[in-house]
């Protein structure tokens, strides 16, 4: 079953299709939902794929015409059912183990080890799949982080995700998940409250066996938090990914011309400790100008070590350039730190991993001197438009009774909920006025994307980098 990995074609990547050339033409909001998913789907695992730290490094300190990591650096090991677990090859990819396996399994890893970065890169084979053969089901990623108890059936969950998240209205997401069109893609077990975890994975094993039971799901988790759970998912194999060996480590950094940085930990155990998971391996290579290594030798605590190295790297990657501002007119160092740090703690608050410009509501205001400017605010301008409004009917009919109304709407409109677009500029007014934001957000918000803080995952949509950056902002 497990023989010939490497020699097996990947088909539905090579085939053309006229639909998907079709598609191109015809406006975004007119395409049928599917489509529009597949596309939104799409974007987010290249989008994610393309501003990873793992990417940067091959952008910024490979000179070699062939890049450091073509394929992956680290070992990844198969077990299905009771069978013996084995080593995947390294040209194998975890399309071909998805396929192996009846679509079902779970993927687990240390903290920064690629749990995120492997799922996405099947689901940009998944969406090439579906976007050839409309028979196929739908790959859609979702985030566990926002599962709760409360929430009821992970189908009833997932029905709210994809219009929360995508816009696919109810009926549509019903619909899918009835004729089994949906595979899900789930991230993030860990980050789940830890009291949680295991009812979320007996609502899957649920949802496995209930009417809408999909033909093909994927989880990701920490193989610690999976580990202390009761509950095991009914899936048919799982993914570990390996944490790097030192010969991988020496490997991925001489090739990266980061000699130096290996010269520098290869005889200290609990940095080479930190180097096994890609991620911080990355962050390494890329802010080894900002580690002053022998005050990093002598941290004896392994979180420490790490928030020193965050904080290296965070410190790095606000000195680069970007084009959002232009020279002369950089961000300064402590309103990155500040306006971030308010962001990553705001989004802990709520339980989210995406940002949604938006969506920011009023709940993200502080303090009761916040929430009366606002109140205050909207009333005072949605009052003024009204009464605006009337002094125009009043100079065009000329009767007072177009001014007459005007005000009566305006105070009418004082017990009414706000207008959309007052409430978000007040809104964005009172947090710009009390520090938290900068004017132009979207501006701030995709520097940061250029400056690999945050990624960019959709129109107007941002995550931090990895959860490890957005919590140590939070702790900012």
């Amino acid at each position: 079953m497990w023989d010939g990995f490497e020699q097996r074609p990947n088909y539905f990547c090579k085939k053309s299709s006229l639909l998907v050339v079709m598609s191109r033409f015809i406006p975004f909001q007119l395409q049928p939902p599917r489509d529009r998913l597949l596309s939104e789907v799409k974007q987010e695992a290249e989008a994610g794929r393309s501003q990873s730290l793992h990417t940067a490094v091959l952008a910024n300190l490979s000179q070699d015409s062939q890049p450091v990591g073509v394929s992956r650096c680290w070992d990844v090991e198969v077990k299905a059912g009771n069978r013996p677990s084995f080593r995947l090859p390294a040209k194998a990819s975890i399309s071909q183990v998805f396929d192996r396996t009846n679509g079902k399994l779970v993927i687990l890893g240390a903290t920064g080890a690629g749990k995120t970065t492997t799922l996405l890169e099947l689901a940009l084979v998944l969406v090439s799949r579906a976007e050839q053969d409309p028979n196929l089901p739908i790959p859609v990623l979702f985030e566990l982080r926002s599962w709760k108890a409360e929430s009821g059936a992970i189908a009833d969950w997932l029905i709210v995700q994809l219009q929360y998240k995508y816009g696919i209205s109810t009926t549509v997401g019903k619909k899918w998940l009835a004729e089994q069109k949906l595979l899900p893609l789930l991230d993030g077990l860990d980050e789940v409250e830890t009291h949680r975890q295991d009812s979320c994975i007996q609502a899957i094993n649920q949802f496995l066996e209930s009417e809408f039971q999909p033909k093909h799901l994927v989880a990701c988790s920490s193989f610690e938090a999976y580990k202390n759970c009761q509950s095991r998912f009914k899936l048919q194999a799982a993914v570990l990914l390996k944490p790097l060996s030192e010969t991988q480590i020496q490997n991925y950094l001489l090739e990266a011309r980061s000699r130096e940085l290996w010269y520098s930990i290869e005889k200290e155990p609990e940095l080479l400790k930190l180097a096994k998971a890609p991620l911080l391996l990355s962050m390494m290579a890329l802010a080894y100008d900002d580690i002053l290594i022998e005050s990093w030798k002598r941290i004896t605590s392994t979180e420490e070590q790490r928030k020193y190295l965050l904080t290296a790297y965070i410190r790095h990657q606000m000195t680069g350039e970007v084009k959002q501002y232009p020279r002369g007119k950089e961000l300064r160092p402590e309103q990155i730190r500040r306006w971030l740090g308010w962001l990553a703690r705001k989004m802990e608050q709520q339980g989210i991993q995406e940002f949604y410009l938006d969506r920011i509501s009023s709940s993200w205001l502080q303090t009761g001197e916040e929430q009366r400017k606002y109140q205050f605010g909207v009333k005072l301008l949605g009052g003024l438009i009204w009464v605006f409004l009337g002094v125009i009917a009043t100079l065009v009919s000329g009767s007072i009774w177009g001014l007459i109304a005007g005000a009566v709407a305006a105070v009418i409109s004082a017990v009414l909920p706000p207008i959309p677009a007052i409430d978000s500029l007040i809104l964005r007014l009172v947090l710009w006025s009390s520090g938290h934001i900068p004017w132009d957000y979207q501006r701030f918000l995709d520097a940061a994307g250029d400056r690999l803080l945050l990624q960019k995952t959709g129109d107007r949509r941002y995550r931090f980098i990895h959860d490890l950056l957005q919590k140590h902002f939070a702790e900012i």
